[in-house]
C-alpha cells in the first residue's frame, strides 16, 4: 500500500447504542467529524503551522467525488452510527476524527452512550476505541488522528483526548497535524 494507491479508502464509524433506556429517554444524539488539511496546505516541519477550520460534519457533508474527497452518510440523531469515508490519499493531509455529544443531551458521559469508533484502511490496519470516559460534562473527544503524509498511505494513531467539564468547544487542527482540545468554535446543536 502506498500513498499514491487509487484504491486506498479509509472509512470511521461511530457507533452507539445509546446505553441504557433511561440514557435514550434523555436523549442520545452523537455526531461525528473529520476536521482536516488537505495535502496542499500541510506545513513543513520548522514553520508556524496554521489552524483549520475545514471540517465534514452533519452541516456539510462532504462528496467523495470532489474536494475534499470525504464524505459523512449523514446525520443519526438516535442511537446508531455515522460513517465518514476518505478517497485520494495522495491529495490528503491530516484527518482528526471526533465526536461530539449535543448538548440537547443534558449531561451523560461517552461512556453512557455505548460509544465506541472503529477507523480502518482495508487493507488490516484497523483502530478500534471503544469511549470509556466517565465524565459526564464532556462534549468533545479526539478518537483518532490519521496521517496521510507517511509514504505507506496512512498512519492512523489512537488519540482519544476529551474535553474539559462543560465546554462546548470544538477541537482544533492544525496544518503541521498537531491538534488543541477546547479552543476551536462553540458547536451547539439544535433539532
Amino acid at each position: 500500500m502506498s500513498k499514491d494507491d487509487p484504491g486506498l479508502v479509509v472509512t470511521a464509524t461511530l457507533e452507539w447504542n445509546g446505553g441504557s433506556a433511561a440514557r435514550r429517554r434523555a436523549g442520545a444524539d452523537l455526531d461525528l467529524y473529520a476536521f482536516f488539511v488537505p495535502g496542499s496546505l500541510v506545513t513543513p516541519q520548522g514553520k508556524r503551522p496554521n489552524k483549520t477550520d475545514d471540517v465534514v460534519y452533519y452541516r456539510q457533508l462532504g462528496s467523495l467525488s470532489v474536494a475534499p474527497y470525504m464524505a459523512l452518510d449523514g446525520d443519526s440523531r438516535v442511537p446508531g452510527r455515522e460513517t465518514v469515508t476518505i478517497r485520494r490519499p495522495d491529495l490528503q493531509g491530516y484527518v482528526l476524527l471526533c465526536a461530539y455529544s449535543a448538548v440537547e443531551n443534558g449531561t451523560g458521559s461517552f461512556k453512557s452512550y455505548g460509544a465506541r469508533a472503529v477507523v480502518t484502511d482495508g487493507r488490516g490496519s484497523t483502530v478500534t476505541v471503544p469511549l470509556f470516559n466517565n465524565r459526564n460534562l464532556s462534549y468533545w473527544v479526539a478518537i483518532a488522528l490519521l496521517d496521510f503524509t507517511v509514504p505507506s498511505g496512512v498512519q492512523i494513531r489512537h488519540v482519544e483526548k476529551y474535553s474539559g467539564n462543560h465546554v462546548e468547544a470544538r477541537p482544533v487542527l492544525y496544518s503541521s497535524g498537531n491538534f488543541r482540545m477546547s479552543t476551536g468554535k462553540v458547536e451547539f446543536k439544535t433539532r
